[in-house]
């Protein structure tokens, strides 16, 4: 049995990208994966760019997640911290997504599996909701904006090859992000497979 976790190649996205950030509410950003977020944010929704899912055929009739949005909830542990996840599917996948989990575990509930996808966290339950719209990542608060020791990951994901099912689904693009005790986010680095943006701000291959 595939498993979710397989190595991928990583381009990563340097610092000097060109910025593009739009708001989404007053509390809330929208982040394309374009530049890095440096300001504080309540609530942040994830998303590629659509110029960039044109570009790449292979990701855009295997991605299962059109967008996550993420934002701090109330942690286990007073001390420490939490981050809801809010997972906005494609319709043509998610059966899919539903059926690998169901079969990746046979003792465990199914959307561990789903989990540990979309977050790189080992579930304990499970934190996925049961309709697998969103879940709940525990972890150590930041103690400043720039504390990158404690993050939550954010990934949005692709199938891999077609057919079996059991072959799982690979990060495509993925964010580091903190959260302080105040339950403000912020970026602290992030990756796309495979593309990079050049000093004019165009996507090539990496």
């Amino acid at each position: 049995m595939g498993n979710f976790g397989s190595s991928v190649r990583w381009a990563a996205v340097g610092l000097s990208a060109v910025f593009v950030l739009t708001s989404c509410s007053s509390s809330g950003v929208e982040f394309d994966f374009t530049e890095p977020l440096m300001e504080a944010a309540e609530t942040i929704r994830f998303r590629v760019p659509d110029e960039l899912v044109e570009m790449d055929q292979e990701y855009a009739e295997r991605r299962l997640l059109d967008s996550v949005t993420i934002s701090a909830t109330e942690a286990e542990d007073p001390s420490e911290c939490a981050v809801r996840y809010e997972f906005g599917y494609t319709d043509e996948l998610f059966e899919r997504l539903v059926e690998f989990s169901e079969q990746y575990y046979d003792e465990r509930p199914p959307q561990d599996a789903a989990y540990y996808a979309f977050t790189r966290v080992s579930a304990d339950g499970s934190e996925m909701e049961e309709d697998y719209s969103s879940a709940v990542v525990q972890v150590k608060c930041a103690l400043s904006p720039s504390d990158d020791e404690n993050t939550v990951e954010v990934r949005l994901v692709n199938t891999f090859d077609d057919g079996d099912v059991s072959l799982g689904a690979s990060a495509f693009v993925k964010a580091e992000v903190s959260v302080m005790q105040s339950g403000e986010l912020f970026i602290q680095n992030y990756e796309v497979d495979g593309w990079q943006l050049d000093s004019n701000g165009n996507w090539v291959k990496g």
